[in-house]
């Protein structure tokens, strides 16, 4: 039988929260902060997903030509009109 690789979401390996971090708790303590016991960086995950940005919906992605092309016709259009 074989098992399933976890992957983990993309964004969150762009902002480094898949790795584990030196802040929070004390120097020889735990690696959480004074609260919750759980990793900072996966509190900071956590929280992100909670708030809804992390996910990377493929409508609500313009790619940088796109944006340029939809620029360039606003321009356009505005020197018409006068």
């Amino acid at each position: 039988m074989k098992k399933k690789k976890k992957t983990k979401n993309q964004t969150i390996k762009d902002l480094h929260l898949d790795k584990e971090t030196s802040h929070g708790g004390w120097p020889t303590g735990h690696a959480g902060s004074w609260i919750n016991k759980k990793p900072v960086n996966l509190q900071i995950a956590d929280y992100l997903k909670s708030m809804g940005l992390i996910e990377r919906p493929s409508h609500a992605r313009l790619s940088e030509e796109k944006l340029r092309l939809i620029i360039r016709k606003v321009i356009i259009e505005s020197y018409n009109y006068c």
